[in-house]
């Protein structure tokens, strides 16, 4: 994997999960130079975000980094970007509609794991809560991951 300098977290309808996942990996990164962004494949209109999704961040001390749904596109992709899907299918996705994309990979898949996470579509907000939980702890080991790499980077002079 290159230097990761950009982070794009993918949904279907960046309106939930890839919102969450991008807020928890924006409040742990510090001072480091790692652009983060949520996407959706399917965003026909800015849609805002979950209500469900904004009130679990809210709860969690999290800010949103985009109010409304935005669609992956061209544009997003730089140099040393990686590409984090929340289900094997979104994954797909984009794989076929992007095929220079070289760092893809689903969230579970980057952390070791199997399986896909699925949003509480209509769930209570104890629900919502919960795949919160699961998100929070999976961005938490890919930001490790990602953290130790770049150490490694850094001490050969890369």
């Amino acid at each position: 994997m290159a230097r990761v300098k950009k982070i794009i977290f993918v949904c279907t309808d960046n309106t939930c999960l890839s919102n969450m996942a991008a807020a928890v990996f924006a409040g742990i990164r510090g001072g480091r130079d790692i652009e983060v962004v949520s996407r959706g494949l399917v965003v026909l209109f800015p849609e805002p975000i979950n209500q469900k999704a904004v009130a679990i961040l809210k709860s969690n001390r999290l800010e949103l980094l985009d109010e409304e749904a935005r669609p992956l596109e061209s544009r997003d992709f730089v140099p040393g970007t990686l590409v984090l899907t929340m289900t094997q299918a979104e994954k797909q996705q984009v794989k076929e509609r992007f095929p220079d994309v070289t760092d893809l990979y689903t969230l579970r898949e980057f952390t070791g794991q199997e399986g896909d996470i699925i949003e509480p579509l209509g769930g209570t907000l104890a629900d919502y809560g919960a795949c919160y939980e699961h998100i929070d702890l999976l961005t938490k080991v890919a930001a490790e991951i990602i953290f130790k790499e770049e150490e490694e980077h850094d001490s050969i002079g890369m």
